[in-house]
């Protein structure tokens, strides 16, 4: 097969990143593989013998409009295209492929801004996909009630997890020691961090031996590390930046947080699951589909910081519970397909396209 793979992700360029390493995976499966993705630079690179990369630099729109011009030039020779973006991108890769007789499938992780022209441009990209792939059974159930007018076939298939499994580490003995709660994700307002803050506070209060670790960075990060001055949490509160390798993050902390107002999947929870961290969870994603309320993690309501506040104090209270939990949420892991497995699922579907 020959697909055209339109990208937000231009991670595709970094040397052994986790995308690069999918997509040269896909391509040794499916066929040849050219990625379309916006950049830093502009750019064309081959990886392999069958996945080449065109970046386009500049600004938005300028990355767009070049984009759409290369795919004109280059969907002639391709079978499928696929593309991860319910938007812009979505809009090109619908009109290339109306323009070009070829079938487009439309990948959904999630959505994070569904208002004004990007609500309409989501319903015109989605119900003009031959295929949608959605992440999780909760995405599938989103989109047919909300999605008017919805006719493409859709089928889940989720993220997988390309961590490595950890082997078991030694915690710390020192007593008292700070018990170290762990959030990894981009700094954006969907993630409501800020939710933790607020409720880390409530608990600093009668609980001075934590702190609280967040790893990532994005356009949020100046308002979330106002609000740690304001609530006087500078020396409890740590804004790590970008890691490329958080492994040391997972082996260190006591419990993982994801307050998310919406999620496609949550794949950070999989990769804290594999260091059998255990986990508190809003009710987004992949909550009660592989990790399950008071079995592998605690769930709690969207937005509820009274809820996180007691699901914090419990796990600092219940030493038992949080091994009950985290061993649960590595045996969920465990369960998962492997990265292989997933890889051979995905190319099937794009074979049953031509």
């Amino acid at each position: 097969m020959r697909i055209l793979n339109i990208s937000l992700d231009s991670g595709v360029l970094v040397t052994d990143s986790s995308v690069q390493k999918r997509l040269l995976s896909l391509a040794e499966h499916a066929g040849e593989i050219t990625v379309l993705v916006p950049g830093a630079r502009t750019e064309d690179k081959r990886l392999g013998e069958r996945l080449v990369v065109h970046s386009f630099g500049g600004p938005k729109w300028w990355q767009f409009l070049m984009l759409w011009e290369k795919g004109k030039e280059l969907s002639a020779n391709f079978d499928l295209i696929t593309v991860q973006d319910v938007y812009f991108l979505g809009y090109i890769a619908v009109r290339l492929g109306e323009q070009f007789s070829i079938p487009v499938e439309v990948q959904v992780h999630g959505f994070e801004k569904m208002g004004g022209l990007r609500a309409r441009m989501a319903q015109y990209v989605i119900t003009h996909a031959t295929k949608i792939r959605v992440v999780s059974n909760r995405l599938r159930t989103f989109l047919k009630s909300e999605i008017l007018n919805l006719k493409s076939e859709i089928y889940v298939l989720p993220v997988y997890t390309q961590i490595e499994e950890p082997g078991r580490k030694p915690k710390r003995n020192t007593v008292p020691y700070p018990f170290t709660f762990l959030t990894v994700g981009r700094l954006v307002s969907v993630k409501n961090i800020e939710l933790q803050l607020n409720a880390f506070a409530r608990l600093l209060k009668t609980v001075p031996h934590i702190r609280l670790q967040i790893v990532g960075e994005g356009p949020e990060k100046t308002h979330l590390q106002q609000t740690t001055n304001n609530l006087q949490l500078e020396d409890k509160v740590t804004f790590e930046g970008e890691q490329k390798e958080v492994g040391k993050y997972y082996a260190e902390a006591d419990a993982f947080l994801l307050t998310s107002d919406s999620e496609g999947w949550g794949l950070v929870t999989l990769e804290a699951a594999a260091y059998r961290l255990p986990i508190i969870m809003t009710n987004v994603g992949l909550a009660n589909e592989v990790l399950h309320n008071e079995k592998s993690c605690t769930v709690i309501p969207v937005g509820d910081e009274e809820q996180l506040y007691l699901a914090m104090k419990e796990f600092i209270d219940t030493p038992a519970l949080r091994i009950k939990l985290g061993e649960g949420a590595y045996e969920a892991f465990k369960g998962l397909p492997s990265s292989d497995t997933q890889i051979k699922k995905q190319v099937e579907h794009w074979r049953s396209f031509t």
